[in-house]
């Protein structure tokens, strides 16, 4: 499962799921050294589907979707750019 680092607060970091299920808290040790909000993580679970087994960084998947967010929203604007000068 890949989940999004949105938050840290009092050493519990919260994670978004990309498949839209609940947020995911961990403890921050458990997360990579070099984590940052905005991070994607690849999250693996042991058999039980519980409990959290590994935790993963996705290089540059951050980098990534904030290219095809700023692409998205270009398109977006120049749609409505052409829509009010018709």
């Amino acid at each position: 499962m890949r989940a999004i680092f949105e938050e840290l607060e009092n050493n519990i970091a919260r994670l978004i799921p990309d498949n839209g299920s609940n947020p995911i808290e961990v403890k921050k040790w458990e997360l990579p050294d070099e984590a940052r909000i905005g991070d994607v993580f690849e999250i693996h679970y042991k058999c039980d589907q519980q409990i959290i087994e590994k935790i993963y960084l996705i290089p540059n998947e951050r980098i990534r979707r904030l290219e095809k967010m700023k692409l998205k929203r270009e398109a977006l604007l120049k749609r409505t750019k052409d829509n009010e000068q018709t």
